[in-house]
């Protein structure tokens, strides 16, 4: 029993030592920058404001001198080319001399010792690193991340590893991405920082290290939401018995994906969920938890709307009801149509398939249900109507609409299938709608092509 404990004890010793080595740099009389997840500048343990602007010339200069420090500074054509470039500047050199100088004055009156700051030798700018020393988390990230590779000790690799990670707070300089020499680097790290996560991850599950998975996952999954990082979050609460957190951010995930990407949790997300869903059943105190996790909040009035994944379990909940009592359902398509190549902004389409929805639930019944498939259709299942009736519930809906959306270049398009129709054409990929149009069961109407696209 006492050799894990040690284990431990050994690992946070490791650990805290591999701390203290970064906290006693940053301790020193440093100019310590941060580059992951904004940009900011530290010297003698408080933040310096050199510039309203953190994406001026004189910071971008700043920067790109701190990033080549440990390659002897940059060649000054390089550095004018990734200052000017994408500029027209007839006299680059004259720039870059004047940024220089006026990067020397604002280091000068923000308190910095007496020094020359940039030093220009035979072509090459460099900080002048004797007079103040400089520290970069970017570069201690690569640093620590390289030293695990080189360890040979599991323990010291891990502890390696957990160092760096934790350094990785946001992109590199997530507000100039746009320039092409930040571009570079940010997938630089990006692909470092995933892939050495990865490793990581792999070594602590085999520990039982769950609680590091989880706060590490979740730094991740903050700094890039549609990678895979929240499964790592799900997997790690899960081995905690942590089931209702866990569901929690399940929830969380698949709606971001339905609202920003308009995709359906993935199989591995519903595999999750089933298991969350029976760990959960078979705590104590179920049947009060289940009254009050399946009771509706509010009686709202109008259709009921539910997740893809919900409708497509209660269409089959009620297509086997069919079978037992024979009643009529049908399943309305409504596609949004707009006059030219695009409905404009994504905003604006954000805007009309929202009043498209609020359309449907408030002139539907109770007892309809509806579903978004994507930004541009809606599937609503009608119980208990017949082909008729569907005609009505359509022009309903296109009064609504009218109202909310006053533009003649938006219209709706429905088309609307039986259930007994499409369970009896089930081998097909996708069920196959009539159109119903505005002329509802009009002669001679053909099959259409509104499938579920």
């Amino acid at each position: 029993m006492d050799r894990p404990q040690q284990g431990v004890s050994c690992r946070r010793e490791a650990y805290s030592d591999m701390q203290g080595e970064v906290n006693v740099r940053m301790a020193e009389n440093v100019l310590s920058a941060k580059m992951l997840g904004g940009f900011s500048v530290y010297y003698e343990g408080r933040e310096i404001a050199l510039d309203r602007n953190t994406t001026s010339k004189s910071m971008q200069l700043l920067q790109i001198l701190l990033m080549n420090i440990e390659a002897g500074g940059i060649a000054k054509t390089s550095l004018a080319d990734a200052l000017y470039g994408r500029e027209e500047v007839e006299n680059k050199n004259g720039s870059l001399n004047n940024t220089i100088f006026r990067l020397k004055k604002q280091l000068k009156a923000a308190g910095f010792p007496e020094a020359n700051y940039v030093v220009i030798k035979r072509g090459m700018c460099r900080w002048e690193n004797e007079t103040i020393p400089v520290q970069v988390d970017a570069i201690e990230f690569e640093r620590l991340i390289e030293k695990g590779k080189q360890e040979r000790d599991p323990e010291a690799k891990t502890e390696a590893y957990l160092a760096a990670c934790r350094l990785y707070t946001g992109e590199f300089l997530p507000n100039m991405i746009g320039e092409d020499w930040v571009a570079v680097r940010n997938v630089h790290y990006q692909e470092l920082y995933e892939e050495s996560l990865r490793q990581l991850f792999g070594w602590l599950q085999a520990e039982e290290r769950y609680e590091e998975i989880y706060q590490l996952a979740t730094t991740a999954a903050g700094i890039y939401p549609f990678n895979d990082w929240a499964l790592w979050q799900i997997d790690s609460l899960i081995a905690m018995s942590r089931f209702r957190e866990a569901m929690a951010i399940y929830e969380k995930v698949t709606k971001l994906f339905f609202d920003e990407l308009g995709l359906p949790p993935s199989p591995e997300m519903l595999d999750r969920a089933r298991l969350m869903a029976e760990r959960i059943s078979q705590s104590s105190g179920v049947i009060h938890d289940i009254k009050q996790r399946i009771s509706e909040r509010q009686k709202m009035p109008g259709a009921y709307y539910c997740t893809y994944p919900s409708f497509v379990d209660i269409y089959h909940v009620v297509s086997r009801m069919m079978e037992r009592n024979g009643m009529s359902v049908y399943l309305m398509l409504c596609t949004l149509k707009h006059e030219g190549s695009d409905m404009g902004s994504e905003e604006r389409e954000q805007n009309v398939s929202k009043a498209l929805r609020d359309s449907i639930m408030g002139v539907l019944r109770r007892g309809d249900f509806y579903t978004r498939y994507n930004t541009k259709q809606y599937l609503v299942m009608l119980p208990e109507i017949n082909q008729e009736n569907c005609a009505k519930v359509s022009a309903r809906i296109d009064r609504a609409f009218s109202k909310k959306v006053r533009r003649s270049d938006f219209h709706v398009d429905y088309y609307v299938a039986s259930v007994v129709e499409i369970d009896e054409d089930a081998a097909g990929e996708k069920p196959k709608f009539r159109n119903s149009g505005p002329a509802w069961g009009s002669p001679g109407e053909k099959e259409s092509n509104g499938e579920v696209s």
